[in-house]
């Protein structure tokens, strides 16, 4: 693990290089909210540095061992939550768009021109605001288990989302193991002793409930991206598990409908996660759109 200097604050990052170099852009991974990087199975990244891709793996700011914003304060989750109901706008420590820079940031602070993007839940949003404001210096998007923000679209409940209201490390673990748990695919489901085994590493390396809320309060902030989605000229793929109980399978499609000729893959019996064997069934499909194979 390394940190670089990126967009004003520092982001921890990890590079996986390819097996056997190609003349192919970089991949970089963009993990949800409130998660660290070291979630990323091993194996799904083998799966792309075995096809030729240098792979980029990074912790979001104000979480795992990024920068904390916690100067900016916290803000109050359930106003909100209100405000953003009731289509009232309203300030937060940063936005979708500060995470997206942070982003251009960690290229250019790695010497890279053009990459790939995946981007996941929370990271999806910062996917597709990557290919709406940064559209030179993305190759490809792969936007998955995520939503467009539209109002007409299914909600993730808040207490789904929020963190709970505790430090003790015993407590976290079990919380974390249950969660992941519940966000499990179907299909490619994680044993409860792997689960517990992540949980812990998460809690030891870094708990940090005020990141997770202010990551909350910029994608709230955001509001519907639809509009913005119309103009994105960027090669771009949906992917949505039909088992994800956190951001209904509708959202992804919403977004493969409203993004100029996108590419729409949904997954069977996969849920709101990275589950082990995930990238033997839609690696092909990416690898395709990537213009790579395996």
């Amino acid at each position: 693990m390394a940190f670089a200097n990126a967009n004003g604050i520092s982001l921890c990052y990890e590079v996986f290089e390819a097996a056997e170099k190609r003349s192919v852009e970089p991949l970089i991974l963009i993990r949800g909210l409130g998660t660290q990087m070291i979630q990323w199975p091993q194996a799904f990244i083998d799966y792309f540095t075995h096809a030729g891709f240098d792979v980029i793996i990074f912790d979001n700011r104000d979480v795992g061992e990024s920068s904390k914003l916690d100067a900016a304060g916290v803000p109050d989750i359930m106003a909100l939550l209100a405000g953003a109901e009731a289509g009232a706008s309203f300030p937060v420590p940063y936005g979708i768009a500060d995470m997206a820079d942070d982003v251009i940031g960690l290229m250019d602070a790695l010497g890279i021109e053009k990459a790939n993007i995946w981007g996941m839940s929370l990271g999806g949003m910062v996917a597709q605001h990557l290919a709406f404001s940064h559209g030179p210096r993305i190759s490809k998007i792969i936007c998955v288990m995520s939503s467009s923000g539209d109002a007409s679209l299914p909600q993730p409940a808040a207490s789904a989302l929020a963190p709970p209201d505790s430090e003790d490390e015993a407590e976290l673990i079990d919380y974390m193991t249950q969660n992941l748990g519940q966000h499990a695919s179907p299909a490619f489901p994680t044993p409860e002793a792997d689960r517990r085994a992540l949980a812990e590493k998460l809690v030891k390396r870094c708990w940090h409930p005020q990141g997770i809320i202010r990551q909350m309060a910029a994608a709230l902030a955001d509001g519907a991206r639809t509009a913005r989605l119309k103009n994105i000229a960027v090669p771009f793929m949906v992917i949505h598990g039909d088992a994800d109980a956190l951001i209904d399978i509708s959202c992804g499609q919403h977004i493969a409908e409203t993004v100029p000729q996108a590419l729409w893959r949904p997954v069977a019996g996969m849920g709101h996660d990275i589950g082990p064997g995930l990238e033997d069934e839609i690696g092909p499909d990416v690898l395709a759109f990537l213009g790579a194979s395996q």
